[in-house]
């Protein structure tokens, strides 16, 4: 899958056509699903695909940022078991198959919810396993709102900003990566030589909750440390999906153009200096 092109093109789409995707379409992305991406190998993940007549009355008053309930001809059903790091896990997995959509012309869009149990309740699900994620999927509607205006590749935050309230910016490489301790700025020509430079790049447009982009990078020689900012106001949920989706984009990128990576949750032994208001939450040898 061609990562670069399709991050910096997919976008959250909220408007859908009525018309449902080939069926052709939705089996490769079943197929992709089941040999793709994993962030964690022995956590068991099944997905579930329903109908906009199947989902949307029963959800419109429950799911959908302050509940309201986006309306597409498809949803997608994530259910985990329940096992160390299955949320950032199955975050990853979510993440992943709407790239792979998107590279087959179907959009998608997060849809958040409140008590996994209830939504499971009334769609009639019976199952043991945790409902972990809720993703709106179909063909975007002409007249969708686009959300991100982006400028040229080669620029940082000035180019991508928030249509919706003209004031969020996107973070650059020297706000989001340090190196060898917290607040030592990192060289471009630094990460150039390390081959990391484009998975921040590209890791700068992950999609996060509000907007926040809550993370920070510590690359200390071999080692690449990923930390997250602590927030009264986002749930433990929503942080540790925005983790699956950096984790995803990063390592997305560095294996498109030089090797494979692991993530490794938890923290390294060295002392980097991070502030207390930023947790470490993982890292990886590159």
């Amino acid at each position: 899958m061609k990562y670069k092109e399709i991050i910096s093109e997919i976008k959250s789409v909220r408007l859908y056509k009525k018309e449902e995707v080939d069926s052709k379409l939705l089996k490769e992305l079943k197929q992709y699903y089941e040999q793709g991406k994993r962030l964690v190998d022995d956590i068991e993940v099944g997905v579930i695909r329903r109908s906009r007549d199947e989902v949307f009355d029963k959800l419109k008053d429950s799911a959908g940022y302050n509940n309201r309930m986006i309306e597409a001809p498809h949803y997608l059903i994530f259910l985990s078991e329940e096992k160390d790091h299955y949320i950032e896990n199955a975050g990853y997995r979510a993440q992943d198959i709407m790239l792979k959509a998107w590279s087959l012309g179907i959009a998608s869009c997060w849809i958040t919810f409140k008590d996994g149990e209830e939504i499971k309740k009334k769609l009639g699900i019976d199952s043991d396993k945790k409902l972990v994620a809720l993703i709106a999927l179909g063909y975007e509607d002409p007249q969708n709102k686009v959300l991100y205006e982006k400028g040229s590749k080669y620029n940082t935050s000035s180019n991508v900003k928030l249509v919706e309230d003209n004031v969020s910016e996107r973070l650059g490489i020297r706000d989001l990566v340090f190196s060898k301790e917290w607040g030592e700025k990192a060289d471009p020509d630094e990460l150039v030589n390390y081959g990391l430079l484009e998975g921040f790049f590209y890791g700068i447009l992950a999609p996060s909750y509000k907007n926040r982009q809550p993370w920070r990078f510590i690359v200390d020689n071999g080692t690449v440390v990923l930390a997250v900012k602590k927030d009264i106001y986002v749930t433990e949920y929503e942080e540790k999906i925005d983790t699956a989706v950096i984790m995803l984009y990063f390592d997305a990128i560095i294996e498109s153009t030089l090797y494979d990576i692991k993530w490794k949750f938890g923290k390294p032994e060295k002392d980097y200096k991070v502030p207390d208001d930023y947790k470490i939450v993982a890292y990886c040898i590159v």
